[in-house]
C-alpha cells in the first residue's frame, strides 16, 4: 500500500503546530522507492511516529544502522502490533520511501518477515475493534453513561494488493470499492542489505504509485472526522476578505463566501492570523531543530485524529474528558450554572454542562486567543457550546457544535463527528516525537 501523504485540514499546519506531527510527507521522498533488508536492533513503539531501527550491510563489508518510520505505537496496538514481533535480531525485508537528507532513515511502507509474512503500513492484524463492551447504559440518577473509552472507526483495513492509499481513502469516505492497483516501474527501486535469503513473497513485492496528495487530504491522517462546511468554489467573491499568509488548506482556495473551511473570518481575524502564521514558521523550524515538536491541533480535529482512543471519567457532578491525541484534558462541571467571573482563561477554556434531555449540553468561555482550524484564529472572546449525544445502545456518541467569535469572525460556525466505544483501554500519548532526532 502506497505512502500517504500527510496533511491536515488546519492551514497553519504548515508552519505552525500541525506541522509537528504532520511534517512526515515533506521529510522523506514518496517519489523513490528502496528496499531495506536488515536485522532489528530495537522496536520505538511511540507516539506520534514509531520507529524500529535495524542493523544493514553495507557495500564495504560494514554495516550501517537504519531508522525506519512506522504509524503511532498507540495505533498500532489497537491494530494488533506488538512489539515482540519486532524482537531484537528478527529479520525484515521493507519497502519504503527514502528520507530526503539522512540517508539511513526510510518510511516503511511494507515489512516482510523470514517466513514469507508480509504486513502492510496500515494492515489490521487484529480483529477491528467492534466496540463490545459491558456497561450500564445509565448512571445511578438515570442519566446517559457517558464514561468510557471512545475512538473514532477503524475503517481502514489494508491488505497486500498494492493499491494506492489516498484513493482507498477517498472510496471508503464515498461507500465505493477500492480501485485496482497502481505500481511504479521497478527501476525507482534501490537495495540496501543483503537480499540472499529473502524469501520468494519479498521478491514479488512491488513499489507503489505515490499517492495523491489532494485525495489524502480528504481523509486527513485517520478516516474518523466530520464536519459540516460550506462547498468550496474556484476563488473568493470580490467582497471576501484577502487572506492571510498560511490561510486555508494548502492548494486550496477561500470559497465564494469568503470562508475557510467552516470558518468565515473577519479583518482583524485575517490580521490575527497572519502574525500567528509568521511568529510560529519560526518557531516550528526551531522546535524541530531541538526535536520539540509535539503539539496539540485544535479541540475539534484532535479528538478523532488518528482514531486515538479518548476516555471520559463521569461523575454527578463533572466529566474528564481526555484526548488520546497529545493528552488534552478537558474538565465539565456539571454543578455550575454559570462560569464563574473570575475563571482563568485557559487554551482549552471553561466549560459547565447540562442535560437537555438524554443530551450534554457543554458550554465553554473563557479561551486564550489561539487557533481553530483551516489557518483561523479566535480571540479571547470566542465561545462554543457542544451537544453530546450517545446512541440508544450505548455504542456511538455524536458530538455536534456552534462556535462564534464576535471579534475574529463574521459568522458562527458548526461541525459534528461520531466516535464508538472502544473496548480497546485509553492510553496517554506521551508524545515522544524521534522525527527529526537520532534514533538508536
Amino acid at each position: 500500500m502506497s505512502r500517504p501523504a500527510i496533511f491536515l485540514v488546519s492551514a497553519i499546519a504548515m508552519a505552525g503546530p500541525a506541522a509537528a506531527h504532520h511534517g512526515v510527507a515533506g521529510t522523506f521522498d514518496e517519489s523513490k522507492t528502496i528496499k531495506i533488508s536488515g536485522v532489528v536492533k530495537q522496536m520505538h513503539l511511540v507516539n506520534p511516529h514509531s520507529w524500529v531501527t535495524l542493523v544493514v550491510k553495507n557495500n564495504s563489508g560494514g554495516e550501517d544502522t537504519w531508522a525506519c518510520e512506522m504509524r503511532a505505537g498507540a495505533l498500532l496496538k489497537r491494530s494488533g502490533w506488538t512489539e515482540a514481533m519486532f524482537s531484537p535480531g528478527t529479520q525484515l525485508y521493507i519497502v519504503a520511501a527514502p528520507h530526503r537528507d539522512d540517508p539511513h532513515k526510510c518510511y516503511v511502507e511494507t515489512v516482510t518477515f523470514q517466513d514469507g509474512r508480509i504486513i502492510e503500513r496500515y494492515e489490521q492484524l487484529a480483529t477491528a475493534d467492534k466496540g463490545e463492551v459491558k456497561r450500564p447504559l445509565r448512571t445511578t440518577d438515570g442519566k446517559p453513561n457517558l464514561a468510557g473509552n471512545w475512538g473514532a472507526p477503524q475503517k481502514l483495513n489494508a491488505v497486500n494488493n498494492g493499491t494506492n492509499t489516498a484513493a482507498v481513502i477517498a472510496a471508503v469516505a464515498a461507500g465505493r470499492a477500492p480501485p485496482p492497483a497502481t505500481k511504479l516501474a521497478a527501476t525507482t527501486v534501490v537495495n540496501f542489505g543483503d537480499f540472499s535469503k529473502a524469501p520468494a513473497s519479498f521478491a514479488a513485492t512491488t513499489p507503489h504509485e505515490a499517492p495523491n496528495a489532494a485525495a489524502e487530504r480528504g481523509g486527513g491522517m485517520g478516516t474518523g472526522a466530520s464536519t459540516a462546511g460550506a462547498p468550496r468554489a474556484s476563488g473568493p467573491s470580490s467582497g471576501a476578505v484577502a487572506p492571510a499568509a498560511g490561510m486555508g488548506v494548502p492548494g486550496e482556495t477561500v470559497n465564494s463566501s469568503g470562508r475557510y473551511g467552516l470558518y468565515k473570518p473577519s479583518a482583524a481575524g485575517v490580521a490575527a492570523a497572519a502574525a500567528y502564521a509568521a511568529a510560529n514558521t519560526a518557531n516550528a523550524r526551531g522546535g524541530a531543530a531541538a526535536g520539540k515538536t509535539c503539539a496539540t491541533t485544535n479541540m475539534f480535529t484532535d479528538w478523532t485524529m488518528d482514531q486515538h482512543v479518548n476516555r471520559i471519567q463521569q461523575t454527578k457532578d463533572s466529566l474528564k474528558i481526555e484526548y488520546g491525541y497529545m493528552d488534552i484534558s478537558r474538565a465539565v462541571y456539571l454543578n455550575m450554572a454559570a462560569h464563574p467571573k473570575d475563571a482563568k482563561p485557559s487554551k482549552w477554556g471553561h466549560s459547565i454542562g447540562r442535560w437537555e434531555g438524554d443530551t450534554l449540553v457543554v458550554d465553554t468561555a473563557n479561551f486564550l486567543p489561539g487557533p481553530i482550524g483551516n489557518g483561523v484564529m479566535h480571540s479571547d472572546r470566542y465561545h462554543l457550546v457542544e451537544r453530546f449525544t450517545m446512541s440508544s445502545d450505548g455504542k456511538t456518541l455524536t458530538r455536534s457544535w456552534t462556535g462564534e467569535d464576535p471579534l475574529y469572525l463574521t459568522e458562527s460556525f458548526s461541525g459534528q463527528d461520531t466516535v464508538e466505544i472502544s473496548q480497546t483501554p485509553y492510553e496517554a500519548y506521551n508524545c515522544t516525537d524521534l522525527t527529526y532526532s537520532p534514533v538508536s
